[in-house]
């Protein structure tokens, strides 16, 4: 124990130290969190490139319980030079982030080359044991192992947005790994956590509310990385082989945080990349909790989630485990702490999709029970549209706007509006297919909706093909469309959309 107790010592006096002189360098520099009283709400502008500080540390660290054989041998000899190396990658790219602001997905892909060193090295699964199951990977456990890794690392970047808390998570997060490490019999897996507890704890000195510095993407990056790397080593049963219910229940906070992000952001039409103040710690705020309140909260989370893999670890029951860790994220959405918004956005995604699914099977859908081109060739223009008309009825459309254009001529177009919903304000999506023919003329026809989403998948295909089955009749014929029509129900037809965002050809 004295060897474990040194080492963490030496990490903490270091980093403590090292934190100081990164501070100062930060503000030389100019690398310093400017408030925008939205997402950043601090008083004052703070250093970044904490993350430097921790890294410097971790390295320090390392070195002192290799020279020290603190547990040393050449499992951690090895092990150790993959961190620093890999880390010291991950630190330089979210440094440079800090600094002038990478494209995310170049960062993403920075990510991704920053974490090969360790699969090249040999360090990835080929096999996992769940709840006593083992389950063969092969060359499959090098793109899992990536993933795991990579989806880490972003996952303590995104949960980095309050003073001190990735900074705890990851003190917190470590010791229970290496309690667990210990347990099982790794002590050079150990030693690394302990290592990184120290380099945070010290870091958290002058990272607390308020903070005088922040990790910056150099820090929690590396965070993320290192504990990535310990999750899938300490619970190794054997070579290669991990047992997945450690890390992942571990990794609980985290990585729901991640998914609760990527959800909203995908049901809401924002970009996977784009930056909110909607995290777990965000809520907890505007909520009424302080700085102090949700930072002990969200400590005690991870606190808790780690002895349920802990006990799972010692009694062998992995579904002790993640009983333990899905009541507490229940709980949480339960109180409305975090996660209802999410869990709302998703039941009116599934309703959606469920309303779209019952127009399909209960209305005549837009393929069947229509007549074929050639029937439909036979049809004057005015009962081809109504037929066309009826069949859209179905959908959730609001607007349908029919244009041909040809060489010397004036437009034609014929347009339908159902409700209200259709007009430009409103609508939200549109679906638009054009068709050449060889004499020069072009037919236009689109389709528009007032929905806030896109239409899901199996409405979007469906919709297409109906549009695609009368627009190259209407193409094919059209002499028959006349000038300038517009009909509608309860209101004007509305102008068409200028931005849609599909187009098909």
């Amino acid at each position: 124990m004295n060897w474990l107790v040194t080492t963490f010592f030496v990490a903490f006096v270091a980093s403590l130290l090292l934190t100081v002189a990164v501070r100062n360098l930060a503000r030389r520099c100019g690398v310093v969190d400017h408030p925008d009283g939205q997402r950043k709400l601090h008083k004052v502008p703070v250093s970044l490139w904490g993350g430097v500080a921790v890294y410097l540390a971790l390295v320090l660290g390392l070195i002192a319980a290799g020279w020290g054989s603190f547990g040393a041998g050449p499992q951690f000899r090895e092990l150790a030079l993959v961190l620093i190396v890999a880390a010291g990658i991950v630190c330089a790219c979210g440094a440079v982030d800090d600094w002038r602001c990478l494209n995310p997905r170049f960062k993403l892909l920075l990510q991704v080359c920053s974490v090969l060193p360790i699969v090249g090295f040999g360090y990835w699964i080929d096999r996992i044991v769940a709840f006593g199951c083992p389950i063969q990977l092969g060359w499959l456990g090098i793109p899992l192992t990536v993933a795991w890794l990579v989806g880490c690392i972003n996952a303590l970047n995104l949960l980095d947005g309050m003073d001190g808390l990735a900074s705890l998570v990851g003190l917190v997060t470590a010791a229970m790994m290496g309690i667990i490490a210990n347990s099982l019999g790794h002590d050079h897996v150990a030693v690394i956590a302990v290592v990184l507890g120290g380099s945070l704890a010290g870091f958290l000195v002058h990272n607390l509310p308020p903070a005088s510095i922040f990790l910056g993407d150099s820090g929690s990056m590396v965070i993320g990385l290192v504990l990535g790397v310990l999750g899938m080593q300490s619970a190794m049963k054997r070579s290669a082989t991990l047992a997945i219910t450690i890390p992942a229940v571990v990794m609980t906070l985290p990585m729901f945080d991640t998914v609760l992000a990527l959800v909203r952001r995908k049901l809401t039409g924002r970009r996977f990349d784009s930056a909110d103040r909607e995290h777990i710690h965000h809520r907890l705020l505007d909520r009424g909790f302080t700085q102090w309140q949700t930072l002990c909260l969200l400590g005690a989370l991870c606190l808790a989630t780690g002895a349920a893999a802990t006990a799972a670890t010692i009694f062998r029951n992995d579904t002790l485990a993640w009983i333990a860790a899905l009541t507490l994220l229940a709980l949480a959405v339960r109180l409305r702490l975090f996660g209802n918004h999410e869990l709302m956005l998703a039941k009116r995604a599934v309703a959606r999709g469920l309303a779209g699914l019952a127009r399909r099977l209960i209305a005549p859908g837009p393929l069947h029970g229509l007549p074929s081109a050639t029937k439909l060739a036979q049809l004057p223009f005015d009962e081809a549209w109504a037929l066309f008309i009826e069949a859209l009825r179905s959908w959730n459309v609001g607007r349908v706007e029919l244009t041909l254009a040809g060489q010397g001529e004036l437009p034609r177009r014929h347009s339908w509006a159902q409700f209200a919903a259709a007009s430009e304000d409103t609508t939200q999506w549109s679906i638009a297919l054009t068709f050449h023919q060889h004499g020069g003329q072009i037919c236009e026809i689109r389709a528009s909706g007032p929905d806030l989403l896109e239409p899901e998948l199996g409405v979007s295909t469906g919709l297409t093909g109906l549009l695609k089955t009368f627009g190259l009749h209407f193409a094919k014929h059209w002499e028959q469309v006349p000038g300038l029509v517009v009909v509608g129900e309860n209101l004007p037809a509305a102008p068409a959309d200028p931005r849609p965002q599909h187009k098909a050809a």
